[in-house]
Order: C-alpha cells, then structure tokens, then sequence
C-alpha cells in the first residue's frame, strides 16, 4: 500500500503538533502523536507502508500488531480527512 500525502496541502510544525492547512476548503487540522509521525514520515513523498511499519518497530517499543493497528488507523483517520491519498496496489 503507498500514502501520499495530498497536494493542495500546506503545512506548519510546531514542537508536538503539526497544523495542516487543506487549501481547497480552508480547514485547519492539528496533528500529534501517530498523526502527526505519519504526516512526518509523508514529508519526503510517497512510502510504503512496510517502510513506515518497519522504521516505526525501530524507533517505538511497542509490538509489531500493536503498530500496524496504529499505523492503519492514522491512515485512515488523514484519509478521511482528505489529507492522503491511498493507493492499495
């Protein structure tokens, strides 16, 4: 599965939160803890969630199903948001 983040995106960090800014309609999101490493992780492009799950086994200590639940979740919780976009293949 590959996440992106969207384009029409504009973003600033702060020390624990990040504040998205969703240009097409002019919400505001604050992002912190999962949300916002997701939204960190993004950054750079497109990532393979194996990429993220892997890099996150080795930054927290917390089991691999325990990450992959949160990693879905935040997933799915910036997609609703029409923050990313998924593409399943």
């Amino acid at each position: 599965m590959k996440i992106a983040r969207s384009e029409e995106t504009a973003t600033t960090s702060l020390s624990e939160e990040c504040i998205v800014l969703d240009i097409n309609n002019g919400e505001y999101f604050g992002l912190e803890g999962a949300l916002m490493e997701l939204w960190l992780e993004l950054e750079t492009g497109t990532r393979e969630f194996d990429q993220i799950l892997s890099k996150w086994k080795s930054e927290f200590d917390q089991s691999e199903a325990e990450l992959t639940d949160i990693l879905q979740n935040a997933i799915q919780e910036l997609w609703a948001k029409n923050l990313v976009k998924v593409d399943a293949s």
